[in-house]
């Protein structure tokens, strides 16, 4: 990798390899993240209710509907964290659009993961590539890549050539 010498891969390594597959199936499966989850859960919802029902919000938050669903989060935000880092990679977007997209996600990971750890950093690699997604859309042409394609294709077969 470029700027790293062997010594400091080789420390990288030393750290990811004493992480076992079991560890990290353990992370993904959501038993070590859920009581954080679901206190967090119970405290934003008792902030959005003005702390009005906070015994309501404590059933709600501790409920098994909730407690599955809270599960389902460290495997589903490394999931889409995953798809939107191959997007970028495979899609067939513009070389900006792909910088945009990639910065975009690097900053919301630096972000989630000062603030809610290694969950925290995919759910902002995730909404950092959404917003950055969505400002491209609001702002940009809103022309798919195969869209583009069309267009300069029946140019050229109407004799108007490249442009």
């Amino acid at each position: 990798m470029i700027g790293h010498t062997r010594e400091d891969l080789e420390a990288i390594a030393t750290q990811i390899g004493a992480t076992s597959i079991d560890d990290v199936l353990h992370f993904l499966s959501g038993k070590q993240t859920q009581q954080g989850l679901i206190a967090a859960t119970g405290k934003g919802l008792n902030a959005a209710t003005l702390g009005k029902a906070s015994k309501a919000v404590g059933r709600f938050a501790g409920s098994k509907p909730v407690r599955m669903a809270l599960r389902a989060v460290p495997g589903l935000s490394v999931a889409g964290a995953a798809l939107g880092a191959a997007d970028i990679v495979a899609g067939d977007e513009s070389l900006g659009n792909k910088v945009m997209d990639g910065s975009a996600m690097m900053l919301g990971t630096a972000a989630g993961g000062l603030i809610g750890g290694p969950i925290g950093a995919a759910i902002g690699a995730n909404a950092g590539k959404m917003l950055s997604d969505g400002t491209q859309w609001l702002f940009g042409d809103k022309k798919t890549p195969e869209q583009r394609k069309m267009e300069l294709a029946l140019s050229q077969l109407q004799g108007g050539g490249v442009i």
